[in-house]
């Protein structure tokens, strides 16, 4: 008796497929086994794709509309007679024992739903660099996991169509995910196999962006799917792949912060060897047949994909926590999956016509509509402030009024509307997340006051015979409680060299003409006993080590020396001592510089505040500078302390710091804060912001030299100052 010879139709879903549907329809008319049909599904191309393949010997089955690879795929089963349903994108072309062979493991094998092929370490055509990469990529993945699967690659893949009819047909409303929901529905009631005995040639994405789009968008739409399934596909998607996507996301967002933090780079390295190790195998594949050069972009690319891979993943959970629809987005009507529609995708004929959407349904919709539309703009005002804000700082006097903000909300703000933008529709989601993406990166990398290091270092250990160093803006000597507190909390600290900023009287309702000189010096000898004391203006350093110099600095040097205490202090807001320590001279800046803005001015108020922020500009910028020309001209190791009134968003300090080490890596807060705001006095808004918690870091410690912090830490002051106490231990 002859042996049967069931009838393959072979499909191929074909948009703007022209530079390789010829070869691909030419490669199907080429196989070895007899009894095959084509059936090609134009999904409404707009180039010459149907012309060349009406040019073959095909079923040629035009849609009227764009109805993604499922609704294709299900229009050419509808007009396929053979019992073998064999599918191939129109970007393939086929080996010629290809049907041959999956009808062959099919007569092997009664009891498999499906036979899924590998593609060719070889491309179709001569690719670019990212076409190599994504071939090999597709190759090794799918050589790898040669076997049951319960993924499908219908791209190159045989289905009976009994075991189809019996999964229900591909559901047309999703466009880049209709495989593996699918293949879930097929696998669930029989056996699919994924072999190398299938082979093809592949003509993949050859540009960078639209590769890393399109992996963005398939990790995002698989979110649902995993969650409602509680599990990965079995085969190509392994534990170790899913790490790998996770140490991409590291390595590649601990790659601004090597600017900030060298360190950081030993992160990274480690991060993306991490990465390699996990699918090592892949590795030694593309070593062996490309080299060692292309080895390195393909690594690199991989790195770059599996980074765009996890973030659509993030960016999924965040859609799929607010919005329901895409919860519910594999979840079909069991008519829907037993019925392909008609032949254009829509409705099966006969099938009720659907309802129109209820009044609480359209209103959803419209605010839906106007919540994507709102926060678009929300995030362009937001991304245009950002630019303003970084563009202007330090550079305009008027520029304080933007850096207000606590620097954290630079952050916090871009994220939370990333966040929101996931429960966007449409387009107006890619807009606003666009638009979020670069202020948050911009947040980030440029003065967030977010302290990376604390991250992964612990506890700190402080040598024996470390210095001890606390800097405190004592609010005008603790004028709004009691000075015998201030002392208490001092003498708590039992510090080497102390600090303080406001050492100075201040005389309510008289602006800068209120404050007046301490004269206090036989109480500071008398609670400092052995102590050195330096002091001018408000600021004043007490040392146990002997004050070896005390040199004027910056617009101090420029003052008389009669000058009326009222000048100094609006002028002097630097004190430099240079200390005895064993052998070697310390010198320690004692800094307050110039407040920018005082918030009990009457905005109202025919106040010339043009000259107010102009003044106060120039006052800080050249006390800043006269302080960096002091440290040119240094030569010791050197302690730089005290209240700065710039936050870490601010630029008057970058100077600064391109001169001196911040000596925030010593301490083990994420988010340090030293400055809270009080509300001035007659403000009803008082008790709502006027809390412990403060929002910005006014308060800085910088070194110079080879000074070590081993600690630094932000202390509480019982309610004597708005500020915290800088705490540090160094060693010279």
């Amino acid at each position: 008796m002859p042996t049967p010879t069931p009838l393959v139709s072979v499909v191929v879903p074909m948009y703007n497929d022209s530079r390789t549907v010829d070869l691909c329809l030419r490669s199907i008319l080429a196989q070895s086994y007899p009894a095959v049909e084509v059936i090609v599904v134009d999904d409404a191309s707009t180039d010459d794709s149907a012309d060349l393949a009406a040019a073959h010997p095909v079923t040629l089955v035009r849609a009227e509309r764009n109805g993604g690879p499922g609704g294709s795929r299900n229009l050419g089963v509808r007009h396929a007679a053979g019992e073998i349903l064999f599918f191939l994108d129109a970007d393939l072309t086929m080996h010629p024992d290809a049907v041959a062979q999956a009808v062959e493991i099919f007569a092997e094998h009664p009891e498999y739903g499906a036979v899924f092929g590998v593609p060719d370490k070889e491309p179709l055509f001569p690719e670019g660099a990212v076409g190599q990469y994504r071939i090999l990529q597709y190759h090794y993945w799918r050589k790898s996991a040669e076997g049951l699967v319960s993924g499908g690659f219908y791209a190159l893949g045989a289905v009976r169509r009994s075991a189809f009819l019996e999964a229900g047909w591909f559901n047309g409303a999703l466009r880049q995910t209709e495989e593996i929901d699918h293949a879930e529905r097929l696998a669930a009631l029989h056996p699919m196999l994924l072999t190398s005995r299938i082979r093809g040639r592949l003509s993949d994405e050859s540009r960078l962006r639209p590769l890393l789009r399109k992996a963005f968008v398939r990790s995002r739409l698989r979110v649902p799917f995993y969650l409602g399934r509680g599990r990965a596909m079995q085969g190509m998607e392994t534990p170790g792949r899913a790490v790998a996507s996770a140490l991409a996301g590291a390595a590649v967002a601990s790659l601004p912060l090597i600017a900030w933090q060298p360190l950081t780079a030993l992160v990274t390295a480690l991060a993306v060897a991490g990465f390699v190790l996990t699918d090592l195998g892949q590795y030694r594949f593309v070593r062996q047949e490309r080299g060692l050069g292309f080895l390195a972009f393909f690594t690199l690319a991989h790195l770059l994909v599996n980074a765009v891979v996890l973030a659509g993943l993030v960016a999924g959970l965040a859609q799929f926590a607010v919005s329901r629809r895409f919860r519910r987005m594999y979840t079909l009507d069991a008519a829907l999956t037993r019925d392909g529609g008609d032949e254009d995708g829509g409705p099966a004929p006969g099938a009720p016509p659907a309802e129109p959407p209820s009044r609480a349904r359209r209103t959803a919709r419209r605010l839906r509509t106007w919540y994507g539309w709102a926060l678009i703009v929300l995030a362009a005002l937001w991304l245009g402030y950002a630019v303003l804000r970084r563009s202007v700082s330090g550079r305009w006097h008027w520029a304080i009024l933007l850096d207000a903000t606590p620097p954290v909300f630079l952050v916090a703000v871009p994220l939370l509307l990333l966040v929101a933008s996931a429960a966007a529709c449409g387009g107006r989601r890619r807009w606003a997340a666009l638009l979020a993406a670069p202020a948050l990166l911009l947040g980030l990398v440029t003065g967030s006051g977010l302290n990376w290091p604390a991250l992964w270092h612990g506890g700190r250990t402080v040598p024996a015979g470390a210095l001890h160093v606390v800097s405190f803006n004592t609010q005008y000597w603790a004028a709004a409680t009691d000075v015998d507190r201030l002392y208490d909390l001092v003498h708590r600290q039992n510090a080497d060299v102390y600090l303080f900023q406001e050492h100075v009287v201040w005389q309510a309702g008289r602006g800068e003409d209120g404050y007046l000189r301490l004269d206090d010096d036989a109480r500071l000898a008398a609670e400092f006993p052995g102590y050195h004391i330096a002091r001018r203006g408000e600021l004043l350093t007490v040392s146990r080590f002997p004050i070896v110099a005390q040199p004027a600095v910056g617009t101090g040097a420029e003052l008389e020396p009669d000058a009326p205490f009222g000048r100094v202090f609006a002028r002097d807001k630097v004190l430099r001592t240079d200390l005895q320590v064993g052998s070697k001279v310390f010198s320690v800046y004692n800094v307050h510089v110039t407040v920018p803005l005082a918030p009990d001015l009457d905005p109202f108020s025919d106040f010339d505040f043009d000259s107010y922020f102009r003044r106060k500009s120039d006052w800080r910028r050249a006390e800043i500078r006269g302080l960096e020309k002091d440290l040119a001209g240094n030569p010791h190791q050197v302690l730089i302390s005290g209240d700065f009134n710039a936050s870490a968003s601010m630029r008057d300090l970058d100077g600064l710091r391109d001169r001196a080490d911040d000596a925030i890596r010593a301490n083990n807060d994420f988010l340090p804060l030293s400055w809270k705001f009080s509300a001035p006095a007659g403000f009803d808004w008082d008790s709502a912001v006027n809390r412990s918690f403060p929002f910005w870091r006014l308060d800085w410690s910088f070194t110079v030299g080879p000074v070590r912090v081993h600690r630094y830490d932000f202390r509480p002051t019982d309610g004597i100052s708005e500020h915290r106490l800088q705490d540090l231990w160094l060693s010279l």
